[in-house]
């Protein structure tokens, strides 16, 4: 059996315990007391600090007189402080366009941080090198107190002045719940989020309880009505990226756009995305206006009544195409009063319907020149493939952008044959690298021509950029920016202080935001348009364009001496050298070519019927009405008649058969030619 010992045990062997319920209790108490104290003091950090700040002073100064060079740690630190002051309050860095802080402190603040630190860096790094506070005689025990009570008062003071906004956060908000989100209110069981005060009033994301954004920008009016404020003071958008719910609501004490902004120079292209920041939102942010995007030029349709920014913000665009390599074409039918500042400034200006006509028939001719080229041209790709035959257009590589821009556009439209050819160039195009900008009045269907090609011509034009400034009637609205929820008509014509509105519109660009935008103003067109070199067309393009552009010097010359310029014989005809519109040796380009420039059997002998007939002068355009046939085709017919002389060239544009030409002819006649 294993061996038992015995042990017994005595008190004194048993180790001392506490009672129970007693065990570490005072340091217990005084954990929990010193727990509390520091809950206090942070809860009470804001209002409390600046007597933290001067208790960590006083002790600053103390333990750092102990060591001997203590006042060097001092001075460190106050020299560091200052350099951290200045930072906080004057760094203000940027990546990229982004800003990395909202705003900067106020210069009160910022003087009241500086004093600060260094007073009181100063007054540690004396204490420190003098032997710590020393209560008793020392001075430095009122100076401490001294600093803490005047830093203090201004911290306090500016404590008060800071929570001062909040009840007008309150009172917007309130004001929202109880005429808006209200039962009877226009948007019931509504809500603001994301409130912020801004420089021209606030703005905040509107949460619908049903429906879409669509329904706010609907109740804009009535919103207005019910915060008791003027319509134009109040913007609603959608919320782009986020819920269909959410849209964006701004209210104005007073509209940002109507400073407005000057047009900084031909740097706002960015030749990389082929974008330019042609004006500014409501809210601050660029509104962009695309040139050109990777799959070529984009077409334009500028849209504005009398006085609502047009001719400027088509002077700041020119301006920017003469100074970034874009090859502008003009037409001002108006006699050039509305861009005269570029007559002597683009490649090719005219100043009559016919003129812009006459451009027409050039750019498609250029249009053909270059397809046919870049459809056997040799070319590299991501990916380093050598590939023939290019599908898109590169700007610069190797012929320059061409924008044809045609002011009050629904003249020239009005011409027999302009559509088809509008709508040929529209379509065709982008390609080639020519964009077309036509500017109307409005977008009612009579201005883009007749025919049912008018509308084909508006659809493509408007899926490019659309620029809408105030127009003149409501009904045209939705035609302009369908789908989009605003109202041009209503924007007004002047700003509560009397001045114009020019410039104020909407943009259907690269942001495609349904928000107020306003372009910039250009104060000199004229230093854009007499500074720097004139972009040209390239060689093989001025070939196929005709006399029309290579005399355009010439006839610019003599409208400078007040003669009446003339337009040559091909001005309104398609090459008729398959070549120069094939250059390849592509058969089947200069098989359409060449029957493209064929006139239909016959037209010889109709036009001179039609002359002899007659019995007096007639424009070419009445010729080709009355006999059923094209601008192109009776041109050519009376070239050949007059080598035969069986036609006569009374004056430009107007004909006559060889026994008639003495004839007056009809007013109409004359007025349409010119």
């Amino acid at each position: 059996m294993p061996k038992t010992t015995i042990v017994e045990k005595v008190p004194a062997d048993e180790q001392t315990r506490p009672a129970v319920g007693k065990r570490g209790s005072s340091r217990s108490k005084k954990t929990k007391a010193a727990r509390r104290a520091m809950r206090v003091a942070y809860r009470t950090r804001r209002g409390m600090a600046p007597l933290y700040a001067t208790a960590l002073q006083a002790a600053a100064g103390t333990v750092l007189a102990q060591p001997d060079d203590g006042w060097k740690t001092a001075l460190a630190a106050t020299a560091a402080g200052a350099v951290t002051t200045v930072a906080w309050g004057r760094w203000n860095a940027r990546i990229g366009k982004k800003r990395l802080r909202k705003r900067l402190p106020t210069r009160a603040d910022f003087l009241a941080a500086a004093s600060a630190v260094t007073t009181g860096g100063g007054l540690v790094t004396a204490m420190a090198a003098t032997g710590g506070l020393q209560p008793g005689s020392s001075p430095y025990p009122a100076l401490t107190v001294a600093w803490g009570l005047g830093h203090g008062i201004y911290w306090w003071r500016r404590g008060k002045k800071t929570a001062a906004p909040a009840p007008a956060l309150s009172r917007q908000l309130q004001d929202w719940q109880d005429n808006v989100a209200c039962s009877d209110g226009p948007l019931p069981g509504s809500k603001l989020v994301d409130v912020v005060t801004t420089d021209y009033g606030w703005t905040a994301v509107l949460v619908l309880k049903n429906g879409t954004w669509r329904k706010a920008v609907a109740a804009t009016a009535d919103i207005a009505g019910a915060l008791d404020l003027p319509e134009e003071m109040v913007q609603i958008e959608k919320a782009v990226g986020q819920s269909a719910r959410r849209a964006i609501i701004a209210v104005f004490d007073r509209n940002p756009l109507q400073d407005g902004t000057t047009y900084p120079g031909p740097q706002i292209l960015n030749k990389t995305t082929g974008q330019a920041e042609v004006g500014i939102f409501y809210d601050g942010k660029p509104a962009r206006y695309a040139f050109w995007k990777p799959s070529g030029p984009v077409h334009t349709v500028v849209y504005g009544a009398t006085d609502g920014g047009k001719s400027r913000f088509l002077d700041m665009l020119l301006g920017t195409e003469r100074h970034n390599g874009i090859v502008s074409i003009v037409c001002d039918p108006q006699g050039g009063q509305s861009l005269p500042r570029w007559r002597e400034a683009v490649d090719w200006y005219e100043d009559t319907a016919q003129g812009g006509l006459a451009q027409l028939f050039a750019i498609r001719n250029i249009m053909y020149e270059r397809s046919a080229r870049y459809s056997m041209m040799e070319w590299v790709d991501a990916k380093g493939r050598k590939l023939r035959g290019r599908d898109h257009f590169v700007v610069g590589d190797p012929d320059p952008l061409i924008s044809v821009t045609i002011d009050e556009a629904h003249r020239v439209l009005a011409l027999p044959g302009a559509v088809a050819l509008v709508l040929e160039i529209v379509l065709m195009a982008r390609k080639c690298g020519i964009k077309l900008r036509l500017v109307f009045q409005g977008p009612k269907a009579n201005m883009f021509g007749a025919g049912p090609e008018s509308t084909d011509i508006r659809e493509q034009l408007q899926s490019g950029n659309t620029v809408m400034f105030r127009t003149a009637s409501a009904l045209t609205d939705s035609i302009g920016l369908p789908g989009w929820e605003v109202n041009p008509s209503q924007l007004p014509m002047y700003w509560p202080d009397g001045t114009s509105t020019a410039g104020l519109g909407f943009i259907k660009g690269p942001d495609n935001r349904q928000a107020q935008f306003r372009a910039h103003f250009d104060r000199d067109p004229a230093h854009w348009a007499t500074t720097g070199a004139t972009p040209t067309l390239e060689r093989s393009a001025a070939a196929v364009a005709g006399k029309a552009y290579s005399e355009r010097l010439e006839r610019l010359a003599a409208r400078l001496r007040g003669e009446k310029p003339v337009l040559p014989d091909d001005a309104f005809t398609t090459a008729a050298d398959s070549t120069q519109l094939a250059p390849s040796s592509d058969p089947i380009a200069q098989a359409a070519a060449a029957i493209e420039a064929e006139a239909p059997a016959g037209t010889d002998d109709r036009v001179a019927a039609f002359l002899a007939e007659r019995g007096r002068p007639v424009g070419r355009n009445t010729i080709a009405q009355e006999t059923g046939l094209t601008v192109s085709a009776v041109k050519n017919a009376l070239t050949r008649l007059k080598n035969k002389g069986q036609a006569i060239a009374v004056d430009r544009g107007i004909w006559a058969h060889p026994d008639h030409a003495d004839n007056p002819a009809d007013t109409t006649d004359i007025a349409e030619a010119a």
